[in-house]
């Protein structure tokens, strides 16, 4: 008996595995009714998709088979291979697979919550789908406001927090597409646009972060290294920094604020027996079981593999802890094997893609590289005209259609 905490993108996709595997006892517990697929929230925000586009009723995507128990999980007790929810009653299982994501921390900045809740407040953010369309429609009356001009421009800060981060390419896509909107309008020079990141780069692998860097100079975007957001006032639109190179903090009138939110391990994690300090499940890194417990398995954004969280290394998780378990029950060493894969589409205009791609440490692994990419898709190549619209069609139009129709049925990653 196999019980899978979490049903998300690696909830969804390992039971899903499982049951093509043949193995027909998998309980998935997720107490939410709705599923949503999250990389679609970025082009929510800039106007390039509906919120429900990115949703669909959670009965309709747990896989065929599978019974699923929609409640809330309490906590752990691995040393009677069991797991309580929220009603006082348990569940037994042979194996876990702990899939439950990340918290997002909004009241971890003062002034954040109150300003996503006004509408007119400016403050906005991709990282929910309360909220993905409250940015376009910001944006849109900052844009069109007639008191900003070339002489006086509109005043938009982009934001990056200090802590853990699912998609950590999303604040400044958000803000490449947004920039784009304005310069095929006309409208570039009305804007004063700013990237604030706690980091000293534009992104955490140096390949990308260097082509980033260059567009963005190129582009006239701002950069404020080393600045943290510690508060915002919202009835005065006015952001607070904290400039970590000096310890000073710097203060920031704003008319679109997008913030990039604290995240951390959900709070029931952060006492489980199966996690690390931090709150995290504590597994091997690549075969992603338990160090404390053989019979349990973690992936996704819950786990502290050092890996960037996002949906594409979900999809190279996945089938390893299939694999492992499938080995597991077989008595057999583990041999599945998780390499750090990632990817990134990073969005750097409205119809343009920059196709992020790495491992374990930055180590680069690009499927569509001529050089080291794979059969055949290494022909399509990484750079040029072409190949950044072709990889934002894969991520506006083919991951999507991927996604809702294949990803809960069959996994496309063995």
């Amino acid at each position: 008996k196999v019980v899978i905490v979490g049903g998300g993108t690696a909830g969804i996709g390992v039971a899903a595995m499982l049951q093509n595997e043949g193995m027909k006892n998998v309980t998935i517990v997720e107490p939410s009714h709705v599923h949503y697929y999250q990389p679609l929230w970025t082009l929510v925000g800039g106007g390039l998709a509906s919120v429900e586009d990115s949703s669909k009723r959670m009965k309709d995507v747990i896989p065929k088979g599978s019974t699923w128990i929609p409640k809330r999980v309490e906590g752990f007790k691995p040393n009677e291979n069991k797991v309580t929810l929220d009603d006082g009653t348990s569940v037994d299982y042979d194996y876990l697979v702990v899939a439950v994501g990340v918290q997002t921390d909004f009241d971890a900045i003062p002034g954040l919550q109150e300003g996503l809740g006004k509408k007119d407040s400016g403050v906005v953010s991709i990282y929910d789908p309360n909220y993905c369309s409250k940015t376009w429609q910001t944006f849109l009356s900052v844009k069109n406001n007639p008191i900003f001009s070339a002489a006086n421009p509109g005043k938009y800060l982009f934001t990056f927090p200090p802590t853990t981060l699912k998609c950590a390419g999303a604040p400044q896509k958000i803000m490449w597409i947004l920039e784009d909107t304005l310069r095929g309008e006309g409208k570039r020079d009305q804007a004063d646009i700013t990237f604030h990141t706690p980091g000293a780069a534009m992104f955490g692998v140096k390949h990308y972060s260097d082509k980033l860097e260059a567009m963005r100079i190129e582009k006239g975007v701002n950069a404020a290294f080393k600045h943290k957001l510690v508060s915002i006032d919202v009835p005065n639109k006015i952001a607070t920094f904290l400039d970590l190179s000096n310890n000073t903090e710097v203060k920031k009138n704003y008319d679109m604020l997008h913030v990039g939110p604290h995240m951390s391990a959900p709070s029931f994690l952060k006492s489980s027996p199966l996690s690390d300090a931090a709150g995290w499940i504590d597994v091997d890194k690549n075969t992603l079981q338990s160090t404390k417990y053989d019979n349990v398995f973690a992936l996704g954004d819950c786990t502290n593999t050092p890996n960037s969280k996002t949906a594409a290394a979900v999809t190279s998780q996945a089938p390893v802890v299939v694999h492992n378990i499938e080995r597991s029950i077989d008595k057999l060493p583990l041999d599945g094997g998780y390499t750090g894969y990632a990817s990134c589409p990073l969005i750097i205009a409205r119809n343009q893609v920059l196709m992020a791609e790495f491992g374990y440490g930055g180590k680069l692994a690009e499927t569509f590289d001529r050089e080291t990419g794979k059969w055949p898709w290494k022909y399509i190549g990484t750079e040029g005209w072409f190949q950044q619209r072709f990889f934002f069609l894969l991520k506006e139009k083919v991951f999507p259609y991927v996604y809702w129709n294949l990803w809960t049925v069959v996994s496309l990653c063995e």
